[in-house]
């Protein structure tokens, strides 16, 4: 009689941690398979109710599953910035200006039926520190970034850093600033936006309704523009 309880208690725990190893192989399988509209809302959205390093809120966004957000990496965006047409979006999902922009961009893309190639800039560009009346380039940029910058290089600002007395350092490059949106079309830029509105004056404040039909209005000109 013993005996047979232990094998049946043998039995059941080996048949719960095929039950938790199907359990996790099936969510990691439904993570995987996750359209690039539904990884863009999860990624964007998860930082709903979260803080920053500075114990600030991210800015609410609230993302459709059915966006027209298409995930491209930097050789896919050359190819655009070269010989395609398309609407490119350089952000992040950290950046309090990013926030203030996606739920705009999304509404107006999917209402004129236009893709949006989303390239995530966070860790592909370069870094650059003051240290000691010096500027210091801590982390270079990737090789496909420094190419987007040379193709975009007359429509980019110098990059300058700003120290606590307002002297200006040159890091002798240009800068991708997030947010940008950028319209090509036959590989020629059409239109070029950075930011959301002069009169946001934190990328923490919420736009009010006028200030959302402006930038509205930014972004549905800046699609027309390629067409």
């Amino acid at each position: 009689m013993e005996k047979n309880n232990k094998i049946i208690l043998i039995a059941i725990i080996i048949l719960t941690v095929l039950v938790l190893i199907l359990c996790g192989y099936s969510l990691i399988n439904k993570k995987n398979n996750l359209t690039d509209a539904q990884k863009f809302r999860n990624e964007y959205m998860e930082l709903n109710d979260q803080v920053n390093s500075d114990n600030v809120e991210y800015p609410m966004v609230n993302i459709s599953e059915d966006n027209t957000v298409i995930y491209a990496n930097e050789k896919k965006v050359i190819e655009i910035l070269e010989k395609g047409s398309g609407v490119i979006y350089f952000g992040f999902n950290s950046c309090p200006w990013c926030r203030t922009l996606v739920n705009p961009l999304i509404d107006v893309a999917k209402e004129m039926n236009e893709n949006i190639y989303y390239l995530d800039i966070k860790d592909i560009r370069s870094m650059f520190e003051i240290v000691d009346g010096d500027i210091e380039n801590i982390k270079k940029g990737s090789e496909g970034y420094y190419k987007i910058l040379s193709l975009l290089d007359e429509y980019l600002d110098e990059y300058y850093l700003t120290d606590e007395n307002y002297t200006d350092y040159d890091t002798l490059e240009k800068r991708i600033y997030a947010p940008t949106l950028i319209a090509v079309k036959d590989g020629l830029v059409t239109d070029m936006h950075v930011g959301t509105i002069d009169s946001q004056e934190s990328g923490y404040d919420k736009l009010e309704a006028g200030q959302l039909k402006e930038l509205k209005q930014i972004i549905k000109d800046l699609i027309n523009s390629k067409n």
